[in-house]
Order: C-alpha cells, then sequence, then structure tokens
C-alpha cells in the first residue's frame, strides 16, 4: 500500500512538470508572436518615425556607413503633434510620403534576415526646426527646397525632386 501512494506522487510531480514545459514553451510562443507583430508596423507617419527612434537630433552625417536621410519640416502643435506649417511642402509631402515610408518599411521588414550580401541602406528622419539649421548650410539648400532625401556616404549626394527621390528609393529597394 505505501508503495501505490510512493507511486502516485511520483506520478503526480510528473504531470506537473510535463504541465510546466507546456505552459512555458507557450508562454515563450506567445512572446515570439507578440514581437513579430510589433515589427511588422507599418510607418504611416511621422510619429511612426520619431516613436521608432529614427530621428537624428543634431548632424545628419553623425552615422557610420551609408544610409539615407529624408529631411522635412514640421513643427509641434500645442498637442504635441507632428504638423506642416508650409502649405508648399505639404504638395510635394503628399507625393515622396507613399516612397519614404515603404522604404522605411522595407529596411524595418529586411533588416532582421539581412546577410553579409545584402546592400540595402538604413533610412533615418531629420526635422529641420528652422531656416538657420546647421545642415541646411552643409548641404546646400533652403528651407523651401524641404522635404529631401540625403545619401549619406563617402560623398553626401541630395535628391530635392519628387521623381528623383521615388526614383532612388524604388532602384534602392531592387
Amino acid at each position: 500500500m505505501a508503495k501505490e501512494n510512493l507511486n502516485k506522487k511520483s506520478f503526480s510531480a510528473k504531470v506537473a512538470i510535463f504541465w510546466g514545459l507546456i505552459l512555458s514553451i507557450t508562454i515563450i510562443f506567445a512572446v515570439l508572436f507578440a514581437m513579430r507583430i510589433y515589427d511588422t508596423r507599418t510607418f504611416d507617419s511621422y510619429e511612426d518615425i520619431k516613436s521608432a527612434n529614427l530621428n537624428l537630433s543634431y548632424d545628419i552625417t553623425s552615422e557610420k556607413g551609408a544610409y539615407y536621410v529624408y529631411m522635412y519640416h514640421l513643427k509641434e502643435d500645442a498637442s504635441g503633434k507632428l504638423v506642416d506649417s508650409n502649405k508648399t511642402d505639404i504638395i510635394k509631402a503628399n507625393e515622396i510620403l507613399p516612397s519614404v515610408f515603404n522604404y522605411f518599411n522595407y529596411v524595418r521588414r529586411n533588416q532582421r534576415q539581412m546577410s553579409e550580401d545584402d546592400t540595402f541602406l538604413k533610412i533615418y528622419g531629420y526635422n529641420v526646426r528652422s531656416a538657420n539649421d546647421e545642415n541646411l548650410d552643409k548641404l546646400g539648400v533652403k528651407l523651401s527646397d524641404l522635404p529631401l532625401l540625403v545619401r549619406v556616404d563617402t560623398e553626401i549626394e541630395v535628391f530635392k525632386t519628387v521623381s528623383s527621390i521615388q526614383k532612388e528609393l524604388t532602384s534602392a529597394m531592387k
């Protein structure tokens, strides 16, 4: 009889270990799934760039390697939301933004699976706060030229027109 009680206790320990493993595996898969969903969120606004910490804060040439910088001019309203204050910028930005956000999404999707052979460039955002910004002087552009795309590599290349920006980003995704 004592032997039967001993077998029941060891059986209960085995069951507890089994269900503990099942629970652990389930939690791990749930966490991985949540991380995967978070990574697949798309860029749809300037706030998404800001919340992903992809805004450069001061010098657009401060990062290492080759990359793009999308420069734009927005101001924060009373609620902290970024709004465009220049009407001419809005027309140009509305034409460019789908290509720019597409490229941000492309980089996010492919960054984790990147191998040594992949040569796509990262992209950052940069909000030009005033016409006296150092980076505008460095690039030889005016506030009225914004939004624009800059390719930073061994040399700096500026893309000002809608068609040149769209062409550059589209070719970079191939």
